[in-house]
């Protein structure tokens, strides 16, 4: 008898729970970065400050904030987090997609700098209009900030960034 769970298309109906989820993101985000001879670790704790280190063969590190989602938008909290232009925050961010084809997983990345994130969640967030940081922050004091897949789409495999962060010397 045929397991149902291997049946063509099962993962169509599965969805990942948070907590795996997440690791898996952060992991993946670990191996691409391997493969293109960057160490990244995943950071552990419930107190963690970022998700990802990775370091290059100059020895400057870059913190990276991942974000993985099963839907076609990325939830960012973005605005409730970082209110302050000034606030310490991740040197990147990478919004890691993953949705079930057929009996395997797709997987699509983007890569952003912090800077490249707070304008895009600020044109996503407020279209046409041009704000300073602060009143960005201040419009979004509620709610979650979150970016659909189609405003970072130039970003999409753009490891690049990341690498060569890296490996400059400081």
């Amino acid at each position: 008898m045929a397991n149902p769970e291997l049946a063509a298309g099962w993962l169509d109906r599965m969805s990942i729970g948070k907590y795996h989820l997440n690791l898996a993101g952060e992991y993946r985000v670990c191996a691409e970065l391997l493969k293109r001879g960057i160490f990244a670790t995943v950071t552990y704790g419930n107190m963690k400050g970022c998700d990802v280190v990775a370091v290059g063969t100059s020895r400057r590190a870059a913190i990276i904030e991942v974000k993985t989602s099963q839907s076609t938008r990325f939830v960012t909290g973005f605005y409730q987090k970082y209110k302050n232009i000034d606030q310490e925050h991740p040197t990147f961010w990478v919004l890691h997609s993953i949705r079930p084809n057929g009996n395997e997983f797709e997987d699509r990345f983007f890569i952003l700098t912090h800077e490249e994130l707070a304008q895009t969640q600020a044109d996503w967030n407020h279209p046409g209009e041009t704000l300073p940081y602060d009143e960005c922050a201040r419009r979004v004091a509620k709610g979650v900030d979150n970016v659909p897949a189609k405003t970072v789409e130039q970003h999409e495999d753009a490891w690049g960034k990341i690498v060569r962060w890296c490996s400059n010397a400081v």
